[in-house]
């Protein structure tokens, strides 16, 4: 396989691009539902992290995204398949115990994704059910720590970020909700789980003796409001 770029010759970044190429194959009908929305949620936030350090995941509040969704059969035989991007703004972040064993010192960070989501619904009454498969893309933009020094004081300051930091992000999402119709609009109440596949730091970044992977992940709780367009 060397004719194929590095990022292609990993497993799970094979299995990425094809969620991204999936709609691609999709036919076109008349009948087709286009959406556009905008959606604000409430995120618990975490990491995977190798270590026994015990991190805990923080809640977050700043999740707003603009969003175009997609409604149409697939091949004209799958009725319930639909297709969801746009671009979302999010704090995520993570807490692990510092110098005091039960005070715990936190960092957030901004990231700014593009989800291509596959939301297949089932429609029933004035209602839709939705579940969701998909992947994105983003960009780690900014970020703040805060920690307690061995006196009790804590200090805010903002992260610098260094070259073992990776701020290239991307990774899969899941989940599913309820979606409420009304004439031309919808109201979309959704939960869904986003894992990246991309390590926060360098691997040598906190050791140079053992390689220590962290993979950032969050549980968002949403609410949608979507415009049908073309009704």
């Amino acid at each position: 396989m060397k004719y194929l770029p590095s990022f292609l010759q990993k497993p799970k970044s094979r299995a990425l691009l094809l969620l991204f190429l999936i709609p691609l194959f999709c036919h076109i009908p008349a009948g087709a539902q286009h959406l556009i929305g905008v959606r604000s949620g409430f995120n618990m936030s975490g990491i995977d992290f190798q270590r026994n350090d015990k991190p805990k995941n923080i809640p977050t509040f700043l999740n707003f995204s603009l969003l175009y969704t997609y409604y149409h059969p697939m091949w004209e035989l799958f009725p319930y398949f639909g297709l969801q991007t746009g671009v979302s703004y999010t704090e995520q972040g993570f807490a692990l115990p510092g110098m005091h064993s039960e005070l715990y010192d936190t960092t957030r960070y901004k990231v700014l994704t593009i989800p291509v989501v596959s939301q297949f619904h089932i429609d029933f009454w004035k209602m839709r059910l939705l579940v969701n498969l998909g992947a994105f893309g983003g960009y780690r933009m900014s970020a703040k720590e805060s920690y307690y020094t061995q006196s009790g004081t804590r200090i805010h300051q903002k992260y610098l970020f260094d070259c073992y930091d990776i701020r290239l992000d991307y990774g899969i999402v899941g989940g599913g909700g309820l979606a409420l119709k009304m004439k031309t609009f919808e109201l979309h109440f959704e939960c869904n789980y986003q894992y990246s596949l991309s390590m926060l730091y360098n691997p040598k970044k906190l050791s140079n003796l053992y390689y220590i992977y962290i993979y950032p992940h969050q549980l968002t709780f949403s609410l949608a409001l979507h415009y049908q367009l073309f009704k």
